[in-house]
């Protein structure tokens, strides 16, 4: 009979060391993580833009006159004050001639006239002249000064007649057209030329109000024949297109510019981080991503994984929409469960694994 208990004892032991032993480790699902700052990025949003010069000017004639030469060529480069095209200007200079000989002549009567004067005004004291007669002497004085005042300024006019014959640049660019040709009568405002710069350009673009105060200022680009021209904001127009919804905002070239009228694309690029679509993932009609959360302060993962220290926390974000990146706003180093997250509920107990090099 002990024999027999001995048995049973012996058959008793071995079913209890054959039962399974269940862990908080068996009840965990395997996931892979990654810190945030590997997983967002910043959109690039792309916007029609055109080059704009911020001098176009179309340069006129202000006087009559013939066309007398002209030294330029549509394309040519042209320095700033460079000669471009020479009215004829004869009449102007005679004109000009005729004025200092007008003047001459007062010159010479103020002079006798200011003799006559200086003595009147002895004689007068011993009343060897009339009262009137000196009077009329005074006037005349005066009346010399306000001739010769005027024929100054007809001078200074004549002067700047002349100096209209030669249309000169006002500033550097290039000639876009010359609307003019030899031996043509201009009058005051006809057309001459028109005259481009080419080194102070602009690009101007229309951005959407709802991305005004999203954008990276740092770092915009225009696009132009696939080539990159770094820019920098110079201004936002306070004014909104209506229809559309837009902004015009002006960008400055930081280096190389382009030709003026350049039409191509810029990218803005935004300051929100987002998270790729892909890492979305709709719970209790919320959509979000999981967070890998730690259940005690111990720093050692490897440990917190053997025991099944980690659980999954699902962290919704406002405004998203399940297929489309969302903007986030958490800190860079948290870690987001990559692998794994399909099959999660929030408060799930879980073990990390390593991320297989292929896995993204």
């Amino acid at each position: 009979m002990i024999k027999t208990m001995c048995i049973g004892l012996l058959i008793i032991l071995n079913l209890l060391c054959n039962v399974p032993v269940f862990s908080a480790k068996d009840n965990t699902i395997p996931v892979t993580v990654k810190p945030l700052e590997q997983l967002v990025f910043h959109p690039v949003k792309k916007a029609p833009a055109q080059v704009v010069t911020l001098q176009n000017s179309l340069l006129s004639s202000e006087i009559s006159a013939l066309v007398d030469k002209i030294y330029v060529q549509i394309g040519e480069r042209v320095e700033k004050y460079q000669l471009l095209i020479s009215l004829e200007c004869d009449d102007y200079e005679l004109n000009y001639q005729q004025i200092i000989s007008e003047k001459n002549v007062l010159l010479a009567e103020r002079q006798f006239t200011d003799y006559q004067f200086e003595r009147s005004k002895k004689l007068i004291k011993s009343n060897s002249v009339s009262k009137e007669a000196h009077k009329r002497l005074s006037t005349k004085v005066a009346k010399n000064s306000a001739q010769i005042q005027l024929l100054n300024n007809k001078l200074k006019q004549s002067e700047k007649n002349i100096s209209r014959c030669q249309i000169k640049a006002p500033f550097s660019g290039v000639i876009a057209e010359r609307l003019v040709h030899l031996g043509e009568h201009v009058s005051p405002h006809t057309p001459l030329a028109r005259l481009i710069d080419t080194e102070n350009l602009e690009v101007e673009v229309q951005v959407p109000i709802v991305l005004i105060d999203n954008i990276d200022y740092s770092s915009l680009n225009f696009i132009y024949r696939n080539k990159q021209y770094p820019l920098k904001i110079r201004a936002i127009i306070p004014s909104i297109e209506t229809r559309a919804r837009h902004q015009k905002v002006r960008l400055s070239f930081l280096s190389e510019k382009t030709l003026p009228d350049a039409y191509g694309i810029v990218e803005i690029t935004l300051r929100a981080m987002h998270i790729p679509a892909n890492y979305l993932v709709s719970r209790n009609s919320q959509t979000g991503i999981f967070l890998l959360k730690k259940l005690n302060n111990t720093e050692n993962h490897i440990n917190e994984a053997e025991e099944g220290l980690f659980k999954a926390q699902f962290y919704p974000i406002d405004n998203a929409l399940t297929g489309r990146a969302a903007i986030i706003d958490l800190p860079l180093n948290t870690e987001v469960i990559i692998s794994g997250r399909n099959a999660l509920s929030d408060g799930q107990h879980v073990s990390l694994k390593k991320i297989d090099s292929k896995e993204k």
